[in-house]
């Protein structure tokens, strides 16, 4: 025995790492899980996919016997939405868009209600099994256009006509006549269209030649009234040629007269001393009168003073007398030639402004007239644009009558020909050489298909919708802690076991007690001894056989020579001293309410290294006991005897008793049974562990069964396989006494005594 003396204010408890869990994104299945899924339940896909197949050839044979159909068809060649031109030589090609579109309109002629009433009432149809075996005749109608088929051929401008019936022989009557009254419609529909649009074009051009009637006359009169300048209608216009030279006159006129007013107002800015006299005013001035009569006088005084001094002296009276005259004479010479030429400068100033003013008043006459010609010249341009605009009107409205009298002429030579609407049947429905409905090889195939399709999707829909906790991947996937162990189902066991809550004595070469020996070993690896000392064994609601697990789990560790305490500590239901007969009736509660001791009311069992402390009388408040300090002191005194105490305690989520009893312990065993307890209860019953701070060490999964695909299928054959033959032959003894030596009274009422 190792016994570690570790006292519980020595005992410190280890960090606990709470992992970030990841969100939980909905079930999803990985392909393991598929493969999984399709192994466990291979015999309900199988049964479904046999019963599938099964409908199949029994529906196929049915409706062979009593429906069977046969299908004929006719195609029909739509050539060109266009009638066919003789007047135009190659072929109008449309667009593929509008070929797919006129195609398709056609197909709709085709089902249209009223061609196929005239189909119903041909004598062709009227003579068929078909129409003669329908006791309504007022549906007949609406069966015609829904089982009547048409559609397109891939690629191409031919659509397929079709339809089926029980007879060979209705099926293309049927067609044939759909596709003759198809064609007789569209015909008529074309005939009726091309005389719609030959009256329209009809009456257009009697109204384009009403119009071009009155165009020309009034061509005629604007000739006879208001064009009458000579050569407007041939482009020559005379009265723009006389504006043109009018308006160049007028600009030179213009410009003579600056130059004269230039003049003028130079003249009368200037001093009149300061105008210079043209040598021909100077002349005019010389050639006055008065002026060359005193030129004479002053000549003949001048040749007389000569005289005069010739004969007296410069001194003489007479010389001086004749020198006052000719100075007298040449002064008033002087003053008249100054004023002939002040009045010639005065005059060269009233002509400079009288041509000035000749010029303006002649610019102004030449400017009425060039208005004038310029009005004329509108008027002119005004009746010339009415009149070539007339002549456009008379040119475009003839080019519009002589293309409608073409298309005229086109729809005339259109509608004696034959063929308005270039569609035509492409061959005659013939009697189908073989059966088209029902199809072997598609009803199998579909059933084949269907029932593999349905067989695997109800397994997937099964696995999806069950959300208990079914294998060891489902704890650690879904409640997200360490996976200490699987037990598997007593029922899949091979050797026998009357107890499985002793398995590991009295089955030690079975496979749930080589289950409870692995679970020993990862529950030693999962942390250090010391940290371990004291353990809860718990499960989320009753009847998941925790009990179970702590008896193995302690007789297990007492096997491998380590002294073990085994406590019953489930106050509302106590179960352990129904499989230790020895047990006494004393235990936990007397311990808690300070009437004794753990080494006074501990029970030595008949296996070696396992001592029992069982639960005691049920006290009232149990959750109030296991908070006081007795607990303390009972957990101080095993650890100085005992190297592990594990506790057999209450649901987690049904009384708070576990919870309280946790936090007083090194940590928890969460069991689990199979196929017995949701995701969600554990999840919250871990969660409740969590929030106390307790150590979770990890979840065992009991009760696992043995599945197409499961956990334990193949471990199980493989580990039997794997043992002597001799050793499994023998049979096993039960080291406590039997359920006979028991009273009456003490049948075992564990909530989950069976794993």
């Amino acid at each position: 025995m190792t016994t570690v003396p570790v006292t519980t204010q020595d005992r410190i408890p280890m960090p606990m790492h709470v992992a970030t869990r990841p969100v939980q994104a909905g079930p999803g299945l990985s392909l393991s899980d598929m493969i999984r899924i399709l192994k466990q339940r291979i015999f309900m896909i199988a049964f479904i996919f046999i019963l599938f197949i099964s409908a199949s050839f029994g529906l196929t044979l049915w409706l062979i016997k009593n429906h069977p159909l046969y299908r004929s068809g006719a195609a029909v060649l739509v050539e060109s939405p266009f009638a066919k031109n003789p007047m135009e030589f190659g072929e109008n090609l449309p667009q593929a868009e509008m070929m797919n579109r006129f195609v398709a309109d056609q197909m709709f002629i085709v089902k249209d209600d009223s061609l196929l009433s005239e189909v119903l009432n041909d004598t062709d149809t009227r003579g068929t099994s078909w129409y003669r075996e329908q006791p309504d005749k007022n549906v007949l109608l609406q069966e015609l256009q829904g089982d009547l088929d048409v559609r397109q051929s891939q690629g191409t401008s031919i659509f397929i006509v079709s339809f089926a019936t029980k007879n060979v022989e209705d099926a293309p009557k049927i067609v044939n006549t759909t596709v003759r009254k198809y064609i007789d419609k569209v015909q008529k529909m074309s005939q009726e269209k091309y005389a719609r649009e030959l009256t329209k074009f009809q009456q257009q051009e009697t109204d384009l030649k009403r119009d071009l009637k009155q165009i020309r006359d009034q061509r005629d009169t604007m000739i006879a009234s208001q064009l009458g300048s000579p050569g407007l209608t041939s482009n020559i216009n005379v009265a723009g040629e006389v504006w043109r030279a009018l308006a160049m006159q007028a600009a030179g006129l213009e410009m003579q007269q600056l130059q004269l007013k230039a003049q003028f107002d130079n003249l009368k800015g200037l001093d009149p001393s300061e105008i210079m006299l043209s040598p021909t005013v100077q002349m005019m001035i010389d050639q006055d009168p008065q002026v060359s009569g005193m030129k004479i006088n002053l000549i003949d005084l001048r040749q007389a003073q000569n005289t005069i001094l010739q004969r007296v002296g410069p001194k003489h009276t007479s010389a001086h007398q004749i020198r006052n005259q000719i100075e007298s004479a040449q002064k008033m010479l002087d003053e008249i030639l100054e004023q002939k030429k002040q009045e010639a400068r005065q005059y060269q100033i009233i002509s400079a402004e009288t041509a000035w003013l000749n010029a303006v008043n002649a610019q102004i006459q030449l400017q009425e007239r060039v208005d004038g010609a310029k009005a004329e010249q509108r008027d002119a341009d005004r009746k010339l644009a009415q009149y070539q605009s007339l002549q456009e009107q008379q040119q475009l409205l003839e080019e519009q009558n002589r293309r409608v009298s073409d298309q005229i002429n086109s729809l005339q030579l259109i509608m004696r020909g034959q063929e308005m609407v270039r569609v035509r049947p492409f061959g005659q429905a013939m009697a189908a050489l073989e059966r088209s409905f029902p199809s072997w090889t598609i009803n199998m195939s579909v059933g084949t298909m269907l029932g593999l399709v349905i067989g695997i999707g109800l397994a997937v829909l099964l696995e999806v919708i069950d959300t208990s906790i079914r294998t060891s991947r489902d704890v650690t996937r879904h409640v997200h802690i360490p996976i200490l162990g699987t037990v598997p189902e007593l029922d899949d066991e091979e050797l026998p076991i009357e107890r499985v809550e002793l398995a590991v004595h009295t089955a030690p070469r079975s496979m749930i007690a080589e289950a409870f020996r692995n679970i020993r070993a990862n529950l030693a690896l999962s942390s250090p001894a010391e940290r371990q000392r004291s353990l809860l064994i718990t499960s989320a609601k009753p009847e998941e056989g925790k009990s179970a697990v702590a008896i193995n789990l302690a007789i297990s560790i007492a096997q491998n020579n380590r002294r073990v305490l085994l406590v019953d500590a489930n106050f509302h239901r106590p179960v352990l001293k129904n499989f230790f007969p020895k047990a006494r009736p004393e235990g936990l509660s007397n311990i808690l309410i300070g009437q004794g001791t753990l080494e006074e009311l501990a029970t030595p069992t008949d296996l070696p290294n396992l001592d029992l402390l069982s639960s005691g009388p049920i006290p009232p408040n149990p959750a109030e006991l296991l908070a006081g300090n007795y607990l303390r002191t009972m957990l101080q005194e095993a650890a100085g005897t005992y190297d592990q105490v594990i506790f057999d305690g209450p649901p987690t989520l049904l009384v708070s008793d576990a919870v309280v009893l946790a936090g007083s312990l090194d940590g928890v065993v969460l069991v689990c049974r199979a196929k017995a307890v949701s995701r969600g209860v554990v999840q919250r019953a871990r969660d409740q562990l969590e929030r106390a701070n307790v150590r979770i060490f990890g979840g065992i999964l009991n009760a696992a069964r043995v599945t197409r695909g499961g956990y334990f299928r193949e471990q199980i054959r493989s580990y039997y396989d794997y043992q002597p033959a001799e050793v499994l032959k023998v049979s096993t003894r039960a080291a406590l006494p039997s359920d006979e030596d028991k009273p009456q009274d003490q049948e075992p009422k564990d909530e989950s005594a069976s794993a």
